[in-house]
């Protein structure tokens, strides 16, 4: 069996002028061919400190702003392109509803969220450095309902209609603290682009951490989670599963996880309070 690490350590210590020799479509071609796994097994027990990187910029969001003004519609990244229909079947446009967003990165998506929900209180949650962006956007733009969160803590001091968590909860090392305290807040919590497994291996009870390899140069780390231990949580804790399906935005190869998990896949899935309550935002 060939060690994929061999292939992986070649990329990583080419010298940049090898690499600028390659045309584009050949580099597709070899990526494909010699590079076509995204995760990477490792052994480690917690994730690395300083993990996830922020690459954008407020540049690049005033951008997202302007391409808006002309097709009304959202140009970004997302791990789930069909989210506000899913909230349109939920809430009707005229609706009053709490949006909270673990994770939002683009501000194109609040503008779109706006177009569809006129009464929607936003807030926003990521790292620092994409929060302090969102604060300059709204006070640029005036987006009054744009409601920036800086600091963990202070997510629970509100309630939420809906929780978003755009494909990140796998970066966070904390993540069952920070969902228990979700769930105490929340009345819906939806995943998308979440790596999900089944396994009875003990050593792979709750989850495991993995090397994240197709955002090279950049290097993450994350948690892949046992399907059984992640649902249980939320059963426990007076939550329904509403609806799962697979996440189509991607086509990540699991192959080689063969031998080590019974399945694995790239899931979307949503949560529901029982009997949830109607909670009424005067935003921050």
């Amino acid at each position: 069996m060939i060690n994929i690490n061999i292939f992986y350590n070649i990329r990583k210590n080419m010298p940049q002028f090898l690499k600028m020799l390659f045309p584009k479509f050949l580099k597709k071609k070899i990526k494909k061919k010699l590079f076509p796994y995204y995760y990477q097994v490792t052994d480690y027990e917690k994730l690395p400190k300083y993990n996830y990187i922020n690459n954008n910029n407020i540049r690049l969001q005033e951008n997202l702003i302007e391409k808006f003004k002309v097709d009304n519609k959202q140009n970004s990244i997302t791990s789930c392109p069909h989210l506000i229909n899913l909230l349109l079947m939920k809430y009707k446009p005229d609706e009053k509803f709490s949006f909270l967003d673990i994770g939002g990165e683009y501000i194109d998506f609040f503008l779109v969220l706006k177009k569809n929900f006129k009464n929607v209180e936003y807030y926003v949650f990521n790292l620092e450095s994409i929060n302090k962006d969102c604060e300059k956007l709204k006070d640029k733009y005036n987006y009054m309902n744009l409601n920036v969160i800086q600091d963990e803590k202070s997510i629970f001091k509100n309630n939420y209609d809906f929780v978003n968590f755009g494909s990140c909860i796998q970066y966070f090392e904390n993540y069952e603290n920070f969902l228990l305290n979700i769930t105490r807040v929340a009345n819906q919590i939806f995943f998308s682009g979440t790596i999900l497994y089944d396994s009875h291996n003990e050593n792979h009870k709750k989850h495991i951490i993995v090397k994240q390899l197709n955002v090279y140069p950049s290097i993450n780390y994350l948690y892949f989670f046992n399907k059984f231990y992640f649902y249980k949580f939320f059963y426990e804790k007076n939550f329904d599963l509403l609806f799962e399906c697979k996440n189509l935005t991607d086509n990540v190869n699991f192959k080689n996880f063969n031998g080590i998990f019974e399945s694995v896949e790239y899931k979307d899935f949503s949560f529901i309070k029982k009997n949830p309550q109607k909670f009424v935002s005067e935003g921050f």
